[in-house]
């Protein structure tokens, strides 16, 4: 074990984006961190970041426990580097030595417009009618039409990527329809493979037979995930690679299918005891060939033109445990792009959770309305539950007020995204990150989008007001023209507000 002391006052962040909450860990804090197994549901990149500059990078995995000023390595190797002064040195030093950016980013058509997905709407009753009916009250609503994801149920089984014919009778004339609506589609798949559907071409026989799927000894290692036991495809093997894309490329040229939204494959799931989860966890997305692709879990994948989504998360304000809420996202946004995960998506607005969904009259109308508020200028926004048509206490026009400041923010948020793509700096940014050694660090209720914007959305309920941590110098409220000098100040947050302010 080795060991390695805090400077005095430094401040650490991580590249285990589920733990952005906790962020920063300092003198006081005490933190595990397994990276020979992410056993969390979103994206890891090996690496930790210093207020003073430093950086620390395991590319073959370790353990690391911060315990109170002392962090404890252990681990093959290890690299600990000073580039500088700040958090920003210390992340874009460590992102240009071990995941250079690689100069592209995801389709462009991904950020322009909002995403919508079909989940919280119908669940696990995914239909034609149903996806149609969704999409027409989008356009009708006068809502921008972007990518429209169809969720898990449209097709015939796990593995078998094809649309279910009971549920989709028709599905050319829905994809037509989607298309001229202006929706670009995306389907919902994942690695698994049924075992309890050997009837249906390619059974998991087949699989079997042809080394596609992960093993132990001469039987398929079964993986309990959310929907069950299912073998997973293994992309350590060329032939699991082949067929995959294989099936993708099917529904593009067959159907139109622009993307495709990656679930699964966690290596918590996979087991700790399979020497290389995470490196399969990677490689099932890297696998795929297409330009629209969506992770939501990987490792070491920072730098890559990769649509990075965060996971389901609860209807709630606050975290409760493992039940991430509204106050989650910022923090969780704003790790990804300190890790080099910079295409980031906040997951579906006002949470993913399906049970929350189930009885819909249970949910909070505010909690709605602030949660697309706080998601409006993340690198993409995206919808599930359908807001447009939800008159009642302002939700439809206060969100739709929401993504008519997105639009407006549009062609700079796209600009980030090309620097990122380069430069390694995110467009979504911690407070300390921009102003350092101005005692903005630990704010995790606001950010900033560039160097020229603060954003401060109203995370507690009942709020018509928040207080605003701004940087020196001068900033303009963008909707009231009011200027506010540096320091802390009250500002009035009404519930079809989202505080933006310009840097002057």
């Amino acid at each position: 074990m080795e060991r390695i002391d805090f400077l005095k006052d430094e401040l650490w962040y991580g590249g285990t984006v589920a733990y952005g909450e906790k962020y920063p860990i300092d003198e006081k804090s005490e933190l595990f961190f397994d990276l020979d197994c992410n056993d969390t549901s979103n994206q890891q990149n090996p690496a930790f970041y210093s207020d003073k500059g430093r950086f620390l990078w395991l590319g073959h995995g370790g353990k690391v426990a911060f315990k109170k000023g002392v962090i404890e390595i252990t681990a093959k190797d290890y690299d600990l580097e000073k580039c500088g002064e700040t958090l920003k040195d210390a992340s874009v030093g460590c992102a240009m030595k071990y995941y250079k950016p690689t100069g592209t980013t995801p389709d462009k058509r991904a950020f322009t417009a909002p995403q919508y997905c079909s989940w919280t709407v119908l669940l696990w009753h995914q239909d034609q009618k149903g996806i149609l009916d969704y999409a027409r009250s989008i356009k009708e609503k006068g809502y921008k039409a972007g990518i429209l994801i169809i969720d898990d149920t449209w097709q015939r089984e796990y593995g078998v990527w094809e649309f279910n014919r009971n549920n989709f009778p028709d599905p050319d004339a829905m994809m037509k329809e989607l298309k001229d609506m202006g929706f670009l589609v995306s389907l919902w798949i994942c690695p698994y493979v049924s075992p309890n559907a050997p009837y249906l071409s390619p059974s998991i026989w087949e699989h079997i037979d042809e080394g596609r799927v992960v093993m132990n000894g001469k039987d398929p290692r079964f993986v309990l995930w959310w929907e069950g036991y299912s073998a997973q495809l293994d992309f350590t093997r060329p032939n699991a690679k082949k067929w995959i894309n294989e099936q993708t490329k099917r529904l593009e040229d067959r159907y139109g299918v622009v993307g495709f939204k990656l679930d699964g494959g966690d290596p918590q799931y996979l087991g700790k005891d399979l020497e290389n989860c995470n490196e399969q966890s990677s490689l099932w997305i890297e696998s795929i060939d297409n330009a629209f692709k969506e992770s939501r879990t990987c490792y070491k994948l920072g730098g890559k033109p990769i649509i990075q989504r965060l996971n389901d998360k609860a209807h709630l304000w606050e975290t409760s445990g493992l039940s991430l809420g509204l106050s989650s996202i910022i923090p969780l946004i704003l790790a990804q792009g300190i890790a080099g995960y910079y295409y980031g998506c906040a997951d579906m607005i006002g949470g993913g959770r399906s049970s929350d969904f189930i009885d819909k009259s249970k949910l909070d109308d505010e909690l709605i309305i602030r949660w697309c508020q706080a998601s409006a200028l993340f690198p993409m926004v995206q919808f599930s539950y359908d807001v447009w048509n939800k008159e009642e206490n302002g939700v439809a026009r206060c969100c739709k007020k929401a993504m008519d400041i997105r639009e407006k923010f549009v062609p700079y948020i796209v600009s980030l995204l090309e620097n990122a793509s380069k430069t390694g700096i995110p467009a979504t940014r911690y407070m300390d990150y921009e102003f350092p050694n101005e005692g903005l660090a630990g704010i995790k209720d606001q950010f900033m989008l560039g160097d020229g914007y603060l954003v401060a959305p109203v995370l507690i309920k009942g709020a018509d007001k928040r207080t605003v941590v701004f940087p020196k110098g001068k900033w303009k409220d963008i909707e009231d023209g009011k200027i506010y000098e540096g320091g802390k100040h009250e500002v009035p947050a009404p519930i079809d507000k989202l505080p933006v302010f310009e840097k002057l």
